[in-house]
């Protein structure tokens, strides 16, 4: 992004030109905004390795199937030893980002969570915080989420045909409906027969909390994306957007957003349709916007009708090789 203006004139946004379907992140505008001002900050992540517990792990039986193959490496030598001692896994934990909107509770430990409120699993193609995150967004009630690397068996383990089979390396997203601690990091694996099952690299994050109501409004409602809204009736109730930088005056604050919804009204009121109609900002959706996992500013898109979770299906999108994500997404309505 390069130094300019910020996109902020109320009548740019009331000219705006009729949205996109999806409506994406008009990026071009966005590169045109001022870069975000970066300040550092102490950050301190705590990594509890437990000491394993070899009685711990469970043993069962299989019938040798062909288990889906991961997208991960296999080490040399195919070891539980060589697997949690390889670099590479752990540079792809600590180096993972921290998807906006989400606090790191442990980094790169080798055991996953035993927690509250399992809400399921997802494998990945690769060690992807943010598209565990996004994955977290989606499911109403996700508190938290547990990216992590797993050796597991290439095939079903069976005590006499294959007691001890080649691994397979996989990438795993588990969802929490209940926030996580670094206590609960403590499932370090299994034996499966002759195969030992063993986790490294694992991540867990929790979602922040979300913001404060804004009087004159309903919400905040939590959302999965950024409103992706079709026609009403064939008639378009998106309004345009605001975008702000971050800096040091400016950070995550959806009464940005409803000042600026308000004023759209405000300035359409005295700009009224030849037959004195106006269109009334009546909801907004607040999100952050990230390019590469860096939060760049605060996106506000303006509807005249409010609309519910359910149409919250964008969830970013790539320029190239830059991706572009949405995180902290909160509707609010005219009350």
């Amino acid at each position: 992004m390069r130094s300019a203006c910020l996109i902020s004139a109320l009548v740019a946004v009331a000219a705006a030109a009729p949205a996109p379907s999806p409506q994406l992140m008009d990026l071009a505008a966005i590169d045109a905004a001022p870069d975000p001002v970066i300040v550092s900050a102490p950050f301190d992540v705590t990594s509890d390795l437990a000491k394993r517990d070899e009685s711990a792990l469970s043993k069962r039986d299989g019938n040798c199937a062909v288990q889906p193959a991961g997208y991960g490496p296999v080490p040399s030598p195919d070891t539980p030893e060589a697997f949690l001692a390889d670099p590479g896994f752990q540079a792809q934990a600590t180096n993972a980002p921290t998807p906006d909107g989400y606090s790191a509770v442990f980094t790169n430990v080798q055991a996953s969570l035993s927690a509250s409120n399992y809400m399921g699993l997802r494998t990945l193609q690769s060690f992807d915080t943010l598209g565990c995150a996004s994955l977290c967004d989606q499911a109403d009630g996700c508190e938290a989420f547990n990216m992590y690397i797993e050796r597991d068996p290439s095939v079903d383990p069976n005590a006499t045909d294959c007691p001890n089979p080649p691994s397979t390396t996989n990438y795993k997203c588990t969802l929490w409906g209940a926030p996580v601690a670094a206590v609960q990091a403590n499932n370090e694996g299994q034996w499966r027969d002759d195969f030992k099952v063993v986790i490294t690299g694992s991540n867990g994050y929790n979602k922040a909390s979300p913001p404060d109501p804004i009087t004159g409004f309903t919400g905040p409602q939590e959302l999965g994306g950024a409103i992706n809204a079709p026609l009403d009736n064939g008639k378009n109730t998106y309004m345009g957007y605001k975008y702000y930088p971050f800096s040091q005056t400016q950070g995550y604050t959806p009464s940005t957003c409803a000042a600026a919804c308000q004023a759209q009204t405000g300035y359409n009121s005295r700009h009224p349709a030849a037959d004195g109609t106006y269109a009334t900002c009546s909801f907004f959706d607040a999100y952050v916007l990230s390019e590469n996992a860096a939060p760049q500013g605060l996106y506000c898109s303006l509807y005249s009708k409010s609309w519910a979770p359910s149409y919250a299906t964008n969830y970013g999108q790539y320029r190239g090789s830059d991706r572009y994500t949405v995180s902290r997404s909160y509707s609010y309505t005219l009350a």
